[in-house]
């Protein structure tokens, strides 16, 4: 036992070291923009941020060290090394795939890539030029060990489907959506970011007599690597702290954000075990490589459009009914919640009166006394509850309600919606509403080449 308390001291020790890493800070600072991006967003449609960024930095951190954590330890259990992965290759392909959509930074894409060429310079182009073989470049790509990349691009979407699944709900943002045919409806907008430290191996071929360390026992690794020791020599591995980030983009249109989350995340999770399993079996059965590596990019894009098609073949669940006016979202620590509104609450009558839009629903609401009565449905079932308003003598409250209804923005019914704490079904002629536009990859390159061009000229 001793060895492995040994192993387990030196995997915590570099494991808290990535969490105050350099890179690891840059991970959260880029994560720290993406949630600021988003809390603007929120503040021009509502008029306030509904998630706080300090309290979505700490979930993601917390998470993120959780599976960084899990995933490390597959990573030495399996014996993989930095050096087998290739992560030099990947990385271009992968930021030259972000011209084309952003969504295709992921390291399936890049390293499916990767690994085809790997494949393709040893069966196809070293036969015919074997002189390449003294290219470092060329050589550098050859020795990556396509089993070990596959398990990494296994293990990280494996995290992130463990990931998506416990908190990839958080922090969804309500939104206005127009559909094609003009209609406009409900919808929610997922995006949850992860800094990750990681501890991995790096690997060297050294004298017998400077081994130093741990003895690892004979059935370590389960990955090998393709480093070959000399007479004399042996191999030592390493264990270094590294930092990654990962990602989730998504859209609940005909599902809640809670049930599309757990959508993405459950077949995400198989795609990843299969992959996982394609990986390891590839290192002892040679013909399941080609398999695998088609897999991994082929794999993960038909798991997208499905998801997608799935998702845009139901209707619309945030849609105006023929009575009553269903509540999207009620916002926390608001009015709207500490009357008890939940979400998906649908409301029929203010202080007695039916009401059958939002605008009216909201009027009604600021045109009534300190308390308000509400009447609805909650699952099927009758509920009433009284909303507590802002109390009359609270001058500078009423003034604020009274110009933001009279202003002319047309996000002034939102901002008064978030003001109560509640966002409604918009109205399906809502003239404040998001379009999903079609990628344009040769638009990119349109504008970087424009940029470029601009800043040649400049004198």
């Amino acid at each position: 036992m001793q060895p492995f308390f040994e192993i387990g001291q030196i995997f915590l020790t570099t494991f808290m070291l990535a969490l105050v890493m350099p890179i690891f800070w840059i991970v959260l600072f880029l994560v720290f923009m993406q949630y600021r991006r988003l809390a603007a967003t929120e503040e021009k449609l509502f008029g306030r941020a509904i998630s706080g960024v300090g309290k979505q930095i700490l979930i993601s951190v917390a998470l993120g060290a959780l599976g960084g954590f899990a995933a490390s330890a597959i990573l030495i259990f399996l014996g993989l090394s930095l050096e087998q992965i290739g992560l030099y290759f990947i990385w271009p392909v992968a930021l030259l795939l972000l011209l084309f959509n952003p969504r295709y930074l992921c390291f399936s894409y890049a390293g499916g890539i990767v690994a085809l060429a790997v494949l393709i310079g040893r069966y196809i182009i070293l036969p015919l030029f074997p002189m390449l073989e003294q290219n470092f470049i060329f050589d550098s790509l050859l020795m990556i060990h396509i089993p070990a990349l596959l398990v990494l691009i296994a293990l990280l979407h494996l995290v992130e489907a463990l990931l998506i699944y416990v908190g990839g709900h958080w922090g969804s943002s309500p939104i206005y959506l127009k559909r094609s045919g003009g209609e406009v409806v409900g919808a929610f907008t997922l995006q949850r970011f992860w800094p990750i430290p990681l501890v991995a191996l790096l690997v060297t071929i050294v004298a017998q007599t400077e081994i130093v360390g741990v003895s690892m026992p004979d059935w370590w690794p389960i990955l090998e690597s393709n480093l070959q020791p000399r007479e004399n020599q042996s191999l030592q591995y390493m264990v270094i702290p590294i930092a990654a980030g990962l990602g989730y983009a998504d859209m609940a249109l005909s599902s809640t954000p809670r049930e599309r989350t757990a959508f993405s995340a459950k077949w995400l999770a198989v795609y990843s075990i299969i992959l996982l399993l394609v990986a390891v079996g590839s290192e002892f059965m040679r013909w399941l490589v080609l398999p695998g590596v088609l897999f991994a990019p082929i794999g993960h894009e038909l798991l997208i459009l499905y998801g997608k098609k799935q998702e845009e073949s139901n209707s619309p669940r945030y849609c105006m009914p023929e009575k009553g006016v269903p509540i999207m979202k009620v916002l926390p620590n608001s009015p709207a919640s500490d009357a008890g509104l939940l979400d998906d609450d649908l409301v029929l009558k203010v202080n007695g009166n039916p009401v059958d839009d939002n605008r009216e629903m909201i009027d009604r609401i600021e045109d009534s006394y300190f308390l308000v009565l509400l009447d609805g449905l909650r699952e099927q079932k009758p509920f009433s509850v009284i909303l507590r308003k802002a109390a009359k003598d609270n001058q500078a409250q009423e003034e604020s309600f009274q110009s933001k209804r009279n202003a002319q923005s047309s996000y002034s019914l939102l901002h008064r919606s978030a003001d109560l704490g509640l966002i409604p079904v918009p109205a399906p002629d809502s003239p404040v509403y998001m379009e999903v536009r079609q990628s344009d990859p040769m638009g990119r390159f349109r504008r970087l080449k424009a940029k470029i061009t601009d800043w040649i000229k400049r004198p």
